[in-house]
């Protein structure tokens, strides 16, 4: 390894490192902004919506995000109605497209993640809370939603 090179361009991979860093963590975090909303729409198995968001979540998480960066970046320029539209000028900025599509992956991964988690909140837990009067909603936000998030605290608890 020439280290003369590594020292003369410096510059070029912290600038490399501070964007892989922006990158990951603006992805990570609208990820999570999209997956929680498909997770609870996922388990909840509505018909028509349940197949599209099976779909969306089968075809990300069973591709490469290289192909997916791709046809971001590549695909939609091709066509005449994206070009001409509003989007066009963050839709040809390499950072946009490859956040949209990191996006859009980790969501998928996500969404599943935390949908497995929501479906495995004990029956008793959602059954005493509709005991005592509280709507699917209030069941779904206090109790459904904070449980996998608090799973790692149940365990030291218990310890």
């Amino acid at each position: 390894m020439r280290f003369d090179l590594v020292a003369a361009h410096a510059d070029l991979f912290w600038a490399g490192i501070f964007m892989t860093l922006k990158l990951t963590v603006a992805s990570l975090a609208i990820g999570m902004v999209i997956a929680l909303p498909v997770a609870v729409l996922r388990m909840r198995r509505i018909p028509y919506l349940d197949g599209f968001l099976r779909g969306y979540v089968f075809v990300f998480r069973g591709t490469p995000m290289l192909v997916q960066t791709y046809l971001v970046y590549y695909g939609v320029a091709q066509f005449e109605a994206v070009r001409q539209s509003i989007l066009w000028p963050l839709l040809r900025d390499p950072f946009i497209c490859a956040l949209i599509a990191f996006s859009l992956n980790t969501a998928a991964y996500t969404a599943e993640i935390l949908r497995g988690a929501l479906e495995a909140t004990p029956k008793g837990e959602v059954e005493a809370a509709e005991a005592i009067g509280m709507t699917r909603l209030q069941v779904l936000r206090r109790i459904v939603i904070p449980g996998p998030f608090a799973v790692p605290c149940r365990n030291m608890a218990t310890r």
